[in-house]
């Protein structure tokens, strides 16, 4: 059983609001009593479907607590939730994005810290119960209990998210948890951010026990509160040693934790790259904690809890996690009550990399995947990539072996459309060739039934052309992923002309069942996020034929927050493909210049990139080096022309910057925030900047329009700027003018 020690902190008072009401208390707690002794506090905060610790809902809280310490005869105290799926989901994201100032921030920790302090100074023992969702302030509600036990059950999920969000844990996370389980189980649950099963929460100390998914949660914890009360009859249930903390030799040495601390530092400052503070402050805050006692250490934590929150790196990151919370409740159409159909059997037309990768995350999710290809050494493909990427899974230990079979009998192959007539959602993932495409189509439409939908996983053609003519067109939609399909988070949804708006909504409520951050775009030409990254990875090419190095282009976006540079993502993606891409929209865009030929040069020099072992780098194994042979093929080179950082940046990003601005204008997505999830989770537009458009209104518009201009007369008419940068600049505008 795990085990804490005492945190003996002298009981506070919560501060409140001066103008605080009686009305504006919420009623968000519900005390019962049992003949046994037991009290049942449940939380259940109306017309929520989940509990969020907001300032009403910490007032009342408080209310309760100082009500219950003067209780003469509770034994024990049991705190549950009554959402099935839902403990404490964390505190009110709007509060702390409306907090700016440092100390006020800090003011908000402490009083967070007081509130659960008067949990853990409560005369009896207490308890939490929970199933669901049990993190950011729920998680820290629960270490200042005294026990702790969790129902396994696919939604709960147990950790400490706020590097997520930009801050630390501030309610007494970063003292309580290293205090609870040892300072290096801690530190990879708040540095990292990630959530765990009720299971991995036992195995790590986090909670003294599991229940049964068949159990009933409130009778089991009971059952549990009796027998830690029949065994604490004579002895302080609030002095229990730390097990975990106490049994490493380690940890309990200066030297020890040291050179842990010291070790955390270098991995997370790798992590961050230095874009992140949250991670590195929530160290400093374990690291003080651990030679002080805790008051000093909740103390240390509240400050450097309002030294990040009133961060711009907090700021946007906390809109990108409202910004995918409106997309997950977002329908993709503007009619309401729109019903779509169920969707149960999925078949998959083309069982390559893409149609591997695409049925693997089917079955990932317990949905028979079914692929079709032409011949059983194309189905070998598919099954080959599902598995390994299972396995990379259970090496990882994500999911069981076991867990890993059970899913892979959910794939099958055939080399005929064997069921295909009882599909409700056909996925074509098959060569981009728009002619093959129409006449697999029509094929597909004579075999499935009448409201089956077609899908296609097209990066960059029509949807309306393919569906041209299709008796149903209506029926057919664009189902874009991203390679890897088991990793990249986006999916984009294209509609044609002619699809209609039940389907539509169908297509996004599965890419959302499939766990993706999903948007919808309009039919044109490389949809959202290729139109984006077209001009990007074309520009970084004239740089390159500008006098620009390889290393010093791919740098210089890495430092600005990209996963990798332009030049390095377009031997990943593959050159050649990067070029099909650049063709198509230099086509479709007759009004913009030529692209670069660099990239034609080096498909005509047998480069295609990672997957050919050579393009601008050279590929050995894992490790890759820039190829000065490059140089070589690039005939037309600037060599006299030097480049600062800022020079390459900018004209990377603002290239980016029109085209976003620009998709806006046109409608291809509905809203800004449409275009910022698509680069931030398509193209790896840094998440602390916010995307393209926020980090244009944190520049300032006339800032934009002045750097288009210069651009634009030292580099031609590609920069000239977008009427609505224009416009909103002249007025005092900015793209997110609702906040």
């Amino acid at each position: 059983m795990a085990e804490i020690i005492d945190n003996d902190i002298n009981p506070i008072k919560i501060v409140e609001d001066t103008d605080m009401t009686e009305n504006k208390i919420s009623q968000a707690f519900r005390l019962e009593k049992e003949e046994s002794g037991i009290a049942f506090l449940t939380i259940d905060v109306k017309n929520e479907k989940v509990n969020i610790l907001s300032t009403k809902v910490m007032l009342e809280l408080d209310a309760k607590l100082d009500a219950l310490a003067v209780e003469q005869d509770i034994r024990a105290l049991i705190i549950i939730s009554d959402k099935e799926d839902n403990f404490i989901a964390g505190v009110d994201i709007n509060e702390i994005k409306g907090i700016t100032d440092v100390n006020e921030g800090a003011d908000k920790a402490k009083q967070g810290q007081m509130l659960f302090q008067k949990i853990h100074d409560l005369p009896f023992p207490v308890f939490v119960a929970i199933q669901g969702a049990c993190v950011g302030g729920g998680l820290e509600l629960a270490l200042a209990c005294h026990f702790r036990v969790a129902k396994i059950h696919p939604k709960t999920k147990i950790g400490l998210p706020e590097v997520k969000l930009g801050i630390l844990p501030g309610f007494g996370g970063t003292q309580r948890l290293p205090r609870l389980i040892g300072i290096q189980k801690a530190l990879g649950l708040i540095l990292t951010g990630k959530l765990v099963s009720a299971q991995k929460a036992y195995a790590l100390g986090v909670v003294d026990r599991v229940i049964p998914a068949n159990a009933e949660l409130k009778v089991e914890v009971e059952k549990f509160a009796l027998t830690v009360l029949q065994r604490y009859a004579n002895k302080d249930f609030k002095k229990r040693n730390t097990a975990g903390f106490v049994s490493n030799l380690i940890e309990r040495t200066s030297f020890g934790r040291k050179f842990i601390f010291d070790q955390a530092k270098k991995q997370t400052a790798r992590a961050t790259k230095g874009h992140y503070p949250a991670p590195l402050k929530a160290l400093e805050s374990v690291r003080n904690g651990m030679d002080v006692t805790i008051e000093k250490g909740l103390e240390n934590e509240a400050k450097l809890l309002g030294e990040l929150i009133a961060t711009d790196v907090s700021k946007n990151l906390v809109s990108i996690f409202q910004m995918s919370e409106a997309l997950r409740k977002d329908s993709g159409v503007e009619k309401e009550n729109i019903k779509s159909p169920p969707i149960q059997d999925v078949s998959i037309l083309g069982a390559g990399i893409m149609g591997g990768g695409i049925a693997q995350l089917l079955a990932y999710h317990d949905i028979p995947a079914r692929m079709k290809d032409i011949n059983e050494n194309a189905l070998g493909v598919g099954y080959s990539l599902a598995e390994n990427v299972f396995r990379k899974a259970v090496k990882k230990g994500r999911i069981s072996r076991t867990k890993m079979q059970s899913k892979m009998s959910l794939i099958s192959g055939s080399t005929e459309c064997h069921g295909f007539e009882n599909s409700d959602f056909v996925i074509e993932a098959i060569i981009e060739d728009l002619q093959i495409k129409q006449k697999v189509f029509a094929e597909l439409e004579s075999v499935v039934k009448g409201k089956a939908i077609l899908a296609t996983n097209t990066s960059s053609l029509s949807i309306t052309e393919i569906a041209r003519d299709l008796k149903r067109p209506e029926r057919v939609i664009g189902f874009h992923f991203f390679n890897p399909v088991h990793r990249m988070p986006l999916l984009e949804v294209i509609r044609g002309e002619s699809t209609s708006d039940e389907t539509t909504a169908a297509a996004v409520a599965f890419g959302k069942r499939l766990g993706k951050t999903v948007i919808v775009v309009k039919n044109s030409p490389g949809f959202l996020v290729n139109r984006i990254l077209g001009p990007y990875i074309n520009e970084a090419a004239l740089l390159l034929e500008d006098g620009a190095t390889i290393d010093e282009i791919d740098n210089a976006m890495v430092d600005f927050g990209m996963p990798m540079g332009p030049l390095n993502l377009l031997d990943e993606v593959g050159i050649d493909i990067g070029y099909k891409v650049a063709k198509i929209l230099s086509d479709a865009f007759k009004d913009r210049p030529n692209p670069s030929q660099i990239i034609d040069l080096m498909v005509k020099s047998d480069r295609l990139g990672k997957k050919g072992g050579r393009g601008f780098y050279i590929y050995e194994g894992k490790k890759k080096h820039v190829d000065p042979e490059v140089y070589n093929i690039i005939h037309h080179r600037n060599q006299s022309s030097k480049f600062s950082r800022e020079d390459i940046q900018d004209r990377l990003f603002f290239i980016m910057l029109k085209e976003a601005a620009l998709c806006l204008e046109e409608k291809v997505v509905r809203r800004p925030h449409d275009v910022d999830a698509g680069m931030i989770f398509g193209t790896g537009f840094p998440p602390f900047r916010g995307g393209a458009l926020r980090h244009a209104d944190a520049i300032g518009l006339k800032r934009c329009l002045s750097k288009f201009n210069e651009l634009m007369s030292h580099y031609g008419d590609r920069f000239e700027p977008p009427q609505s940068v224009v416009s909103l600049a002249e007025n005092d505008g900015r793209f997110y003018s609702n906040e």
